[in-house]
């Protein structure tokens, strides 16, 4: 599965991310992700749940937010027209990009 797709790069086949690692500023065109006034990240567009967008929360080990690039754990919440939560994904990043490693239950 890839997901977001930017102008940038081309995601490996089974990433679900290649945007936590990226070191392309989302200020530029082209972009899949804003980055949003609290601090996360947006994607506005169809995810791979059936949703119509998604949250990005970036953290380190430590749990606290951090800008994409110093991230070391992720969580996307992907959301429908409602702004009701269908999917929540958990990831580790590495240079690689994120890891898919959990997904919740619609509804948890």
């Amino acid at each position: 599965m890839k997901f977001p797709v930017c102008d940038y790069a081309e995601s490996e086949e089974g990433f679900y991310s290649q945007c936590a690692s990226c070191p392309i500023d989302c200020k530029n065109p082209g972009c899949a992700l804003a980055k949003l006034g609290d601090g996360n990240y947006g994607f506005e567009g169809e995810t791979p749940h059936g949703g119509v967008k998604a949250l990005f929360y970036f953290r380190n080990d430590a749990g606290d937010q951090v800008m994409k690039e110093e991230a070391e754990h992720v969580e996307i919440h992907e959301l429908d027209e409602n702004g009701e939560t269908v999917a929540i994904l958990y990831g580790m990043v590495d240079p690689e990009g994120m890891i898919y490693l959990k997904k919740s239950d619609r509804g948890n």
